[in-house]
């Protein structure tokens, strides 16, 4: 059995054998994995196992969870060595992390030895008078020298950074050229991520096997001086040094010699490089500290563009998938309007985005009888239109020539109640149109009252007899009818109409539907939507939609 190696952010790191279907974990007591962490909701996350595999859920949590630095929607696979994030505990998934990087309060006064300098200070070429060489001072030599070899690391690092690499496979290759360039017996890159914003250590870098499984401790006042005050830190005698001391310090392990570095992206510090050396007598200098800080410039830039190119390609990713679930939910719309002799039906959704929680629908029941749907679920996008595409299908296996429309409203009630957040919910028309005398037996439940219109003025709204679906388990819902006359039309709406707004903020209105649709009733269904789209778009003098808008007209001949 798989287990979870937990590393609190204060605390000592605790292992869990992972030993039934599901564990929750968060900050409640009632927990099968507890953890105290304030940034952790009650019930954060679930790991679930299925069969050989196992996956990480985001309960619904306020903070997220985060897998290998990316947060997750919804669930994610994880294997053997994944990093999870939750609130501020760091989970490693059936791998124990062997070099555990601690972040220690301690005192922030500086020792005589120690160095800081700004980063503007570094990476701005310094103005040296070279023009005749053999009249340079020795001082002034010995800075050409080290400039030019700064110069000949620089261009040899930046030609290895030239090829984009996953970000992953980057930080490592981003150690072996300062390992290269900079011998150390530890070094640590540090990038801030999460939520809350945190330093997760990204690669951890052992070269001296003495120091093999011991605790990096870094001080918060040198980080703070690193990402604050943008300062590159050298200690020349750590074990010295005030700010690197702690109750586990670096005087345990023999560290003499400590720098941290500002990962700067020439817009802000997206995390810190660390290193440290044991010898005594081989300790880092000003120059090794300035090299460092060039080298963290540099990979800050390449994981900045790293990080660009995979947002890019994530995006590219899930607009292709966003244009697919546009087409499959576009596929669950009626093709066409049913051809009756009596009647004409045309209808119109336009999501705001690409997916959209309109529906529209034309069921046939048995000769004679249509059902007729439009519905409107809460919020937008991807998640408003994966539920209704479940209602749909809930309300396609309820429909049948026998059922009771109370029982069929309550159905599907129960099941949005149980498929759905608290949040969720579903404003929801359906009627029944016996094609022979015009009736409409209907249910309204919280949606928008249909119009019926007629040519000499008559008004009259099928007003709710129900609460929205999902709202609450158990509601009742009513049955009632209307009658569609010779020259009448019900009009269907959701109120992404309504609410459109042009750019003065004043919104379409129903009055401004009702004169619209009455004005045309003499021409044909599709005609009057189709002149409708247009109006909506004079007017709104398209604008952005701030909402799905979708109609249906159903016109007596």
């Amino acid at each position: 059995m798989p287990k979870l190696f937990v590393y609190p952010k204060k605390g000592d790191p605790f292992n869990f054998t992972v030993d039934r279907p599901e564990i929750s974990i968060g900050r409640s007591p009632d927990n099968t994995l507890a953890v105290p962490d304030p940034f952790c909701s009650g019930r954060h996350a679930l790991i679930v196992t299925a069969g050989d595999r196992y996956f990480v859920r985001d309960n619904n949590s306020k903070n997220g969870v985060f897998v290998n630095g990316k947060r997750i929607a919804g669930e994610a696979e994880v294997h053997p060595g994944d990093e999870i994030l939750i609130g501020s505990t760091r989970v490693s998934f059936d791998q124990e992390i062997l070099t555990h990087v601690e972040i220690l309060d301690t005192p922030e006064t500086s020792s005589g030895p120690s160095i800081s300098l700004p980063l503007r200070d570094i990476l701005q070429p310094p103005a040296l008078q070279t023009t005749i060489r053999t009249a340079a001072r020795e001082s002034d030599l010995a800075a050409l020298r080290s400039e030019r070899r700064f110069l000949e690391v620089l261009k040899e690092v930046s030609q290895a950074l030239i090829l984009h690499k996953p970000l992953a496979e980057l930080l490592e290759h981003i150690m072996d050229l300062i390992c290269q360039n900079l011998p150390m017996d530890r070094g640590v890159i540090l990038l801030y991520e999460g939520n809350p914003i945190q330093l997760i250590p990204k690669v951890i870098r052992i070269n001296n096997k003495n120091l093999m499984n011991q605790r990096v401790l870094l001080s918060k006042s040198i980080v703070n001086m690193a990402f604050k005050d943008q300062l590159a830190v050298l200690s020349s005698d750590a074990a010295s040094d005030p700010r690197f001391m702690s109750r586990d310090s670096i005087i345990r392990s023999n560290i003499h010699s400590a720098m941290c570095a500002p990962l700067w992206n020439n817009q802000e510090v997206i995390g810190i490089i660390y290193a440290d050396r044991v010898s005594l007598m081989d300790q880092f200098t000003e120059e090794d500290l300035k090299m460092l800080t060039l080298l963290s410039n540099l990979a800050a830039v390449k994981i900045e563009n790293s990080r660009l190119i995979e947002r890019s390609l994530e995006q590219e990713r899930m607009e292709k998938e966003l244009s697919l679930a546009a087409q499959i939910q576009r596929d669950f719309l009626p093709k066409a309007s049913p051809p009756l002799e009596q009647f004409e039906i045309h209808g119109l959704n336009v999501p705001c985005q690409q997916v959209g929680g309109d529906y529209f629908d034309y069921i046939p029941i048995e000769p004679g009888l249509l059902g007729l749907v439009i519905a409107d679920v809460s919020g937008k996008g991807v998640s408003a239109s994966l539920l209704m595409a479940s209602v749909r299908a809930s309300l396609h296996a309820e429909v049948t020539s026998r059922h009771r429309l109370e029982d069929m409203a309550k159905k599907l009630n129960d099941f949005v109640c149980r498929s759905s957040g608290t949040s969720s919910f579903i404003t929801f028309f359906y009627g029944e149109l016996n094609t022979a005398t015009g009736e409409i037996r209907y249910l309204n439940a919280g949606h928008n009252p249909p119009l019926i219109l007629n040519p000499r003025g008559r008004l009259d709204r099928l007003e709710a007899c129900g609460l929205c679906l999902g709202m609450f388990p158990e509601s009742v819902y009513e049955c009632r009818s209307a009658l569609l006359g010779a020259g009448d039309a019900a009009l269907l709406y959701t109120d992404g109409i309504t609410e459109s707004r042009n750019p003065d903020k004043e919104q379409y209105g129903e009055e401004r539907l009702i004169d619209f649709v009455r004005g045309r009733l003499d021409q044909p269904a599709a005609k009057i939507i189709e002149g409708l789209r247009a109006d909506l778009a004079a007017f709104t003098e398209s604008q952005d939609l701030a909402d799905d808008m979708t109609v249906v007209l159903v016109k007596r001949k």
